[in-house]
């Protein structure tokens, strides 16, 4: 069986700050030729490399997000080179770039040039802060667009600068979302034969995937004064990193149960015992108490004995991994998740494919990228035309509908997502086993005004059944049996239980689309332990990076991560499930970890750490690429700018904008990797006199990659986010109108619609089951009165 895929041509013109998107639709089977301009691409040249000599083939982060790609060298201004890329483009059926509005003006290559010449084409455009706005035409390199995302004034303690995750993130996340958006384009294409664009905002998409539920506390804090409309780093937060004698782990007692297994590992100190350490808003503030007593209880202990006590004691836990420990995990290694690599210099070190398991169609092992100066000159097959079903044009995916079975963050946000491209989706809990996050609130029992669920479950529909008894498990069946997509990331064996698996399902549904997502994946050692996001990263190895290399000990950051980006490559899985579907008429099971999830965004550096380039270690927001390249203050109080300066024009445009004297010694990047503690020094006495909007208008004036580092109360503010409509209001029954972050996918033939409110617990049950299963009122009531609809 090919990939799900397979029959699809993309074109890939985009840079390493939107190469994933290409990487993710080769993992999936189509075939993706990146062009490249003679000489071949700059970013060939990025830093680490494999082996011990640079070169054009040897830059870990290329070889990694071109894998799987075919290669073409194309000159855009030649006149050949122009007529051979618009040939690609007629026998494709997707379009990649990040050039931004104004090269993508240049080069011929605006929405609506585009669209005129080849009307079938669907065209991603990912731009740092998208086709308009008062931004539209600022520049954004990696650590920049972490700072407009809100995840690095999240991230790291209060008395050091905000720390990074290195890597590309804040632009995986919107190549991610690009490719949910070509894929929902697709779907919407067999309608009529039509492409349209595809537009998505690095600023946006970032946000979304990293630091969402930073956007409605504002109008929570409206309702309870002690929640802080913008919090303040705090390391860790209630994610604990705790000192063994061998390394550190990461806990998450959220729930009363976790807390006394908490309490358990510790040994119970009286100091932890009162009932007001029950509450976990109390818990958060108090963190520092927490910490010094389990430090003192650990500390002495081996991590394994830590790790295996509290497992047994049910307690969410994880070991905060190097990258090269992640590789080397029983799960991993049980699991098969990495491959071994047949690229030049690299051969046999670990390669983190796309982190998808379908039941019918295989995910693409690891290809070479292409070398430099490739030249395929066959190009695409002639572009195979369907007849257009003759459908009425609306939403992507109207007329469908899913069942969320998730609990959390990575499952509900799923099916959000699918619910926004126009899906009916239908949540199913329960009183008696109420999702987690509806506990996260400040007064007892009102699990309509937790935040953070209401933050996750826009535009779905609740209703309540009790799993626990045969009749509403049955009822769960049935609904079940009438959907197109169903999704679940309970603890693994739970909806096996319930008689709600895969198999179970598709005996009633030989045609759904089921996807389950658990923390480690299923089978393995850890396949039945709870997890949660911040232990995933852990695992993973990311918040050990995530730190400065004199950091007090490996917080790495507070938020969720990879929760929101695991949910939206969940979307991916799904959709191109569905497009298998729609092609073939076969259902499948999509099986997803999010420690894979986690790891396929940070796959250069597993190549790092098992080839013979540098080790990976935290190295707080320095690279070895660009210099500056950090965070410095400004005028305020914990106001800081982000400045990345790649390239000698780069550094030029730094020194014209703060008005240095040329000096030769930093000329070059050599140069100025010798003097990175005297420039840093030097800038940071130019940025903390200045507001960071100021500076960082400045330094992208001048030509420099440059942003505030924005907090929550600064996207709520935010001019330009304002302008493209990036934060979108909804009307609480319970709340109010609360704010949220909003899809940043814009369809330009498709308008989508942000979805209504998180529902209220049960609200639809009764419109639900005589809706779709044909009860009468009466039915339902008495469903109520025996305890199954509770």
């Amino acid at each position: 069986m090919p990939p799900p895929l397979a029959h699809l041509r993309v074109v890939d013109l985009a840079d390493l700050r939107g190469a994933l998107a290409g990487r993710l639709l080769a993992d999936l089977g189509a075939d993706v030729v990146k062009v490249e301009p003679p000489g071949g691409d700059p970013d060939r040249l990025r830093p680490p490399f494999a082996g011990d000599v640079p070169g054009k083939d040897r830059s870990l982060p290329f070889l990694y997000r071109h894998a799987n790609k075919r290669g073409v060298t194309l000159d855009l201004h030649d006149a050949d080179g122009w007529r051979r890329f618009l040939g690609l483009c007629e026998r494709a059926d997707i379009l990649i770039e990040n050039l931004g509005p104004a090269a993508a003006r240049r080069h011929g290559l605006a929405p609506p040039e585009v669209r005129a010449r080849h009307p079938h084409l669907i065209h991603v455009a990912i731009a740092d802060f998208g086709l308009s706005g008062p931004r539209s035409g600022w520049r954004l390199e990696a650590l920049p667009a972490f700072a407009a995302a809100g995840a690095l004034h999240a991230s790291g303690f209060r008395e050091l600068p905000p720390c990074w995750l290195p890597g590309h993130v804040a632009h995986d996340s919107a190549a991610i979302f690009g490719v949910i958006g070509a894929l929902a384009a697709l779907l919407g294409r067999t309608r009529d034969g039509e492409g349209e664009t595809v537009e998505v905002s690095v600023q946006e998409a970032a946000l979304n995937g990293l630091n969402p539920w930073s956007i409605p506390l504002a109008d929570y804090a409206r309702l309870y004064p002690m929640v802080n409309a913008s919090p303040p780093r705090n390391a860790d937060g209630a994610y604990h990193v705790l000192p063994t004698a061998d390394g550190y782990v990461r806990v998450l007692p959220g729930t009363p149960r976790h807390w006394r297994a908490f309490l358990a590992l510790i040994g119970n100190p009286d100091a932890l015992g009162g009932p007001e350490w029950e509450v976990a808003v109390f818990r958060l503030a108090n963190g520092d108490v927490i910490r010094l007593l389990a430090a003192d209880a650990l500390t002495a202990r081996p991590r394994a004995d830590v790790l295996a006590e509290a497992r047994a004691l049910g307690l969410p836990i994880a070991p905060v991994n190097r990258p090269g420990e992640f590789v080397a995990e029983e799960q991993t290694r049980v699991r098969g998740y990495f491959r071994a690599t047949g690229f030049p210099h690299v051969g046999g070190a670990p390669f983190a494919p796309a982190p998808f398991n379908f039941s019918r169609t295989p995910v693409v092992l690891s290809r070479p990228a292409p070398g430099c100066g490739a030249d395929d000159g066959a190009g695409f097959a002639p572009r195979a035309t369907s007849t257009p079903s003759g459908g009425t044009p609306g939403l992507p995916l109207a007329g469908m509908r899913v069942v969320n079975l998730g609990v959390g963050a990575v499952v509900p946000e799923v099916c959000w997502m699918l619910g926004e491209l126009g899906a009916d989706v239908v949540k199913l809990e329960s009183r008696a086993n109420l999702d987690f996050l509806r506990g996260v609130t400040i007064e007892p029992d009102t699990p309509n005004r937790a935040w953070t669920f209401n933050d996750e479950n826009r535009g779905q529909k609740s209703v309540c059944l009790d799993l626990r008894t045969e009749r509403g498990r049955e009822l769960a069946r049935r609904l079940c049996a009438a959907a197109d997509v169903v999704a679940e990331n309970n603890r693994g064996g739970v909806v096996g239980c319930w008689g709600l698996d895969y198999e179970d399902v598709r005996r009633l549904r030989p045609d759904v689309v089921y996807l389950c997502s658990q923390g480690y994946g299923r089978g393995g050692p850890l396949g039945e332990v709870p997890a949660f996001g911040p232990l995933n990263a852990a695992f993973a190895g990311a918040t050990w990076l995530w730190n400065h290399a004199d950091a007090p000990y490996p917080a790495g950051s507070s938020l969720n991560h990879p929760d929101h980006l695991a949910s939206k490559l969940g979307v991916v899985a799904v959709l191109a499930a569905l497009e298998h579907r729609r092609r073939t008429g076969e259902g499948q099971r999509i099986e997803m970890a999010q420690t894979e999830a986690a790891a396929f965004l940070l796959g250069e550096f597993y190549l790092a750490e098992a080839s013979s380039a540098r080790a990976p270690t935290p190295q707080g927001n320095t690279v070895d690429w660009a210099v500056p390249h950090g965070v410095y203050p400004s005028a305020g109080d914990d106001r800081w700018i982000a400045i990345a300066a790649v390239g000698d024009a780069a550094w030029e445009g730094v020194a014209r904008c703060v008005g240095w004297t040329s000096d030769p010694r930093w000329a070059t990047l050599e140069g100025r990797r010798a003097a990175r503690a005297e420039i840093d020094a030097r800038l940071a006495e130019w940025t903390r006199v200045r507001a960071a909007e100021e500076a960082a208008a400045a330094l992208q004036a001048a030509g420099v990659s440059a942003m505030p580092v924005q907090n929550a109360d600064d996207h709520r503010a935010d001019p330009h986010l304002a302008a493209r409509g990036a934060l979108v209001t909804v009307e609480h029954p319970e709340v109010g109108p609360e704010r949220h972050s909003g899809n940043p996918i814009r369809l330009s033939r498709t308008p989508l619609v942000p979805g209504g409110p998180s529902p209220c617990l049960g609200a639809h049950t009764e419109e639900v089951l005589t809706g779709i299963l044909g009860l009468t009122r009466e039915e339902i009531a008495r469903l109520g009165d025996d305890g199954v609809c509770r």
